[in-house]
């Protein structure tokens, strides 16, 4: 019984050190009824009101998605922030920027049911990605 109890912490310590943090792609429960209080955020947009980004339904306007970056974890270039946010004011302020120290990624792009993560500023991609998710 002692072996079995000591099994499940240790996949339950495992699964946590494998989980990532990355922005959420869908909602859950605990999310937040309100939105970023911006579309350029300089701090850390909270993980309820990421999740509430990610809501669809009548009373959301398509096209909310999210921009993120850590620059605290990962080594960015000196003006990735500034490009990222020029990158980002050519569209409606439902494409919300903001830094997301922690995330396992240096740049992360969500939609609702859509992640894409990227090791360098790829603008080519980040507008595809913005692109293709306007309509959803």
């Amino acid at each position: 019984m002692l072996a079995l109890v000591v099994a499940g912490v240790g996949i339950f310590v495992l699964m946590g050190i494998l989980r990532k943090e990355l922005p959420p792609t869908n909602f859950g429960p605990g999310h937040s009824e309100s939105l970023p209080p911006a579309q350029i955020n300089t701090s850390p947009i909270p993980r309820p009101i990421q999740e509430h980004v990610m809501e669809r339904n009548r009373t959301h306007p398509p096209g909310q998605m999210l921009v993120q970056y850590n620059c605290r974890d990962y080594e960015c270039e000196p003006d990735l922030v500034e490009k990222l946010i020029a990158l980002v004011q050519n569209y409606p302020p439902t494409v919300y920027i903001a830094p997301y120290p922690g995330m396992d990624a240096k740049i992360a792009l969500a939609a609702p049911g859509r992640l894409v993560t990227l090791d360098t500023l790829d603008e080519g991609r980040i507008h595809e990605f913005i692109r293709e998710n306007l309509d959803r």
